[in-house]
């Protein structure tokens, strides 16, 4: 069923006040394109499909969408949003029910991909997808329920072109020299990042409440996972009370008086932890609007 408005799965008041900080002004139109170096592949070959974005000349806010492909032929493996333009996602890509569904917002948003070695800008991945084909025949991989926002104070959607991408496999992997690839080993752990306090009447009934952002360029963010504990800081991470969170986070110790980690895992097991001290409480008074610009800034 298509999803009204980019329905973000987060809390109504903290991403309406993130669209207010997060959108300035542009007009109309984009395509959401999904390409492969492939057209050929072998029974039993791994391969990959990238989705991105072309802002044929406007701004983008946000984006969000479900990509279909047929079981029967194709097999899942896994995906990476690692490098994707998109840096917040309101609904985190993930395979469930036979797709995988997108939704996120584009910080400052996205006009086109800047490089020194050409000129103009280029398309921008949104996120990569690997398969291996099960059996032979003529298969097709599609973007449905898309939805994509100007960067234009209001919201307003563009319209959107869709390239759906269409292959053969062939029964034998000899058929396609030089098909294989191996998916690049990620060794690096999430970049650092800096969790803050907010405490806000509108925000889960004026809570202290932990907000974060943070980015891995490699295979991509898997999971976040909270601790709080009072007493002295701890450099031995595997005694912390570890519980799986997402930001916002609403804190246990609503005295403030505890050490407050965070530990990013990326979709390879690396991970990083920062925290906070007791100590580095008087900034949780500011405003939430400040403290999502401190964020992506």
């Amino acid at each position: 069923m298509q999803k009204s408005k980019l329905q973000f799965k987060i809390q109504n008041y903290f991403f309406a006040v993130l669209i207010m900080v997060l959108l300035p002004l542009a007009v109309s139109a984009a395509s959401l394109n999904l390409v492969s170096p492939v057209s050929e592949i072998g029974v039993g070959q791994k391969f990959y499909v990238d989705l991105v974005i072309d802002a044929e000349g406007q701004d983008i806010n946000a984006a969000q969408g479900t990509i279909n492909f047929p079981a029967n032929i194709l097999k899942f493996d896994s995906l990476s949003d690692g490098d994707s333009v998109i840096t917040f996602w309101a609904e985190k890509p993930a395979y469930k029910n036979g797709a995988v569904s997108f939704s996120g917002v584009i910080p400052g948003g996205f006009n086109g991909v800047l490089s020194p070695y050409y000129v103009g800008v280029k398309p921008g991945k949104i996120l990569r997808l690997y398969f291996v084909a099960k059996t032979s025949g003529d298969a097709s991989v599609k973007v449905t329920d898309t939805q994509v926002l100007l960067n234009d104070g209001k919201g307003t959607e563009a319209s959107t072109r869709i390239s759906n991408l269409e292959f053969r496999i062939l029964k034998s992997e000899g058929q396609i020299p030089d098909s294989k690839f191996q998916i690049p080993a990620d060794t690096e752990s999430p970049e650092d990042f800096k969790p803050q306090i907010t405490s806000d009447s509108n925000l889960f009934n004026g809570k202290n409440t932990l907000v974060w952002i943070a980015k891995d360029k490699g295979s991509g963010i898997d999971h976040y996972e909270v601790a709080e504990q009072r007493g002295n800081i701890t450099q031995d991470y595997t005694k912390l009370p570890w519980q799986t969170a997402e930001s916002p986070y609403v804190l246990k110790d609503q005295d403030l008086k505890s050490y407050v980690y965070v530990k990013a895992v990326d979709r390879a097991g690396n991970f990083r932890v920062v925290y906070l001290s007791p100590s580095y409480i008087p900034w949780y008074k500011k405003p939430l609007v400040d403290i999502i610009v401190g964020l992506f800034g």
